[in-house]
């Protein structure tokens, strides 16, 4: 059976993949402590959401990974309804956020019983909603892997090799991306199929490019936020790696979690930025550098997704 991507409302074909955000919040109820320190970081109002989406898909965008775990706050039909309202794919997550969030649902577990759980969802859906994960998630905190934060990366990678789902992280600015991919080397994950995230936070080249000589993508997701300011430093590096020809290693997204960010609840600079704003400003670099502008935004947004995403059918399971 030919590798197809898994979203909410069913198997695509890689070729039905357009424009992609590779790891972004649409959708979350957060927890009660993270809401009750700030009421904005719930995303549950479908109607502004879904202005976001539409905006993204009058630009050309077709797809979104929507990252949000189960221990913060996921709720995979709400993300169906939304593709189904606005015609955007999106992929949903199976696995866990960083130790914060995750500890309560890893500590002192066996991580083949956590895997098991998340065969179960892979194959058979998310609780009785038949709606699946396309992709796995486990998050590591700043300058340490916590041990339960360890037994969901161990999970994470036993899950993929039961299915051959791809794997996506949440790193604390960057930190532990060697460590992440050491790990899971060690069980035996194919790191061509795990996106690191957050890495357009840390501000040393050579580590970008450690991690991609391993086989590994990784994710320059955070480029909207000025509370970040990555924007320039992934413009730079995206060049650099583009004239190794290593680009093809990047996935790019803006990872809103607030409803500050979005247009729908009135606040900015919503779901196009990267591509009404960002995508100009990196053309403009690529030129000056004489590179091929088209082709580096291409990848990016489109062949890069196609191939971390896809896996096969029959291993997963129906």
């Amino acid at each position: 059976m030919k590798n197809k991507i898994k979203t909410v409302t069913g198997w695509i074909d890689p070729s039905q993949l357009k424009i992609t955000y590779g790891h972004e919040h649409l959708y979350t109820t957060a927890t009660e402590k993270v809401v009750s320190d700030n009421p904005a970081m719930a995303l549950t109002d479908v109607d502004k959401i879904a202005v976001d989406l539409n905006q993204f898909k009058s630009l050309g965008g077709n797809c979104i990974v929507e990252v949000t775990t189960v221990d913060y706050g996921r709720d995979v039909k709400k993300l169906k309804q939304l593709s189904e309202m606005t015609g955007v794919f999106i992929v949903a997550s199976g696995g866990f956020n960083k130790g914060t969030y995750n500890r309560p649902f890893l500590e002192g577990k066996d991580p083949q019983e956590v895997a098991n759980d998340l065969i179960r969802e892979i194959r058979q859906g998310v609780g009785d909603t038949g709606i699946s994960p396309g992709i796995l998630k486990i998050g590591t905190s700043q300058d340490v892997i916590h041990p339960w934060e360890m037994v969901g990366l161990k999970a994470v990678a036993l899950a993929h090799k039961a299915t051959g789902i791809p794997i996506t992280t949440h790193t604390q600015a960057g930190s532990m991306a060697n460590q992440q991919l050491d790990g899971f080397a060690s069980m035996g994950v194919d790191c061509s199929k795990v996106l690191i995230g957050h890495m357009d936070q840390l501000d040393d080249f050579d580590v970008h490019l450690q991690c991609i000589r391993r086989g590994s993508m990784i994710g320059y997701d955070s480029l909207p936020k000025k509370k970040y300011d990555t924007e320039a430093r992934a413009i730079d590096f995206i060049c650099r790696l583009a004239e190794m020809n290593l680009h093809t290693h990047v996935m790019i997204s803006g990872d809103f979690a607030r409803q500050d960010y979005f247009a729908g609840y009135g606040g900015g600079p919503g779901l196009t930025y990267i591509l009404s704003d960002f995508i100009l400003k990196l053309r403009d670099e690529c030129n000056r550098r004489n590179l091929d502008a088209e082709k580096v935004v291409e990848d990016l947004l489109i062949n890069n997704p196609r191939r971390l995403l896809v896996f096969s059918e029959d291993q997963y399971g129906h």
